[in-house]
């Protein structure tokens, strides 16, 4: 099968049908920062240039390249707190930690 190289999303290889990005939504979890699109476990032949994606500042991004939507889970405050990668992230948790405590606190 040849491939256009004008066609904004190539064929899968297999079915020949266009697959978008842009109906995919993943969620992550605090352990999982920095995150980078494509995820650090994908092969960067097949897909765009790694990127860092700042949802720690909001809890969710989108993937300017593919469009991919990524959601960040709550905190779990009975879970074991992640190694974080910057002070900034470390930050945000502390802040989604607090926030979570008073959210529990109201009801």
């Amino acid at each position: 099968m040849d491939i256009d190289p004008r066609l904004p999303t190539p064929p899968d290889a297999v079915t020949g049908l266009r697959v978008s990005s842009a109906d995919t939504v993943c969620e992550v979890d605090w352990a999982d920062l920095p995150l980078t699109c494509p995820p650090h476990d994908s092969s960067l032949w097949n897909g765009h240039p790694r990127i860092y994606l700042p949802i720690h500042q909001t809890g969710r991004a989108r993937c300017p390249y593919c469009g991919t939507l990524y959601l960040l889970r709550e905190v779990q405050l009975d879970a074991v707190p992640p190694r974080l990668a910057n002070l900034e992230i470390e930050q945000c948790y502390a802040m989604a930690i607090e926030r979570r405590v008073r959210e529990l606190a109201q009801k």
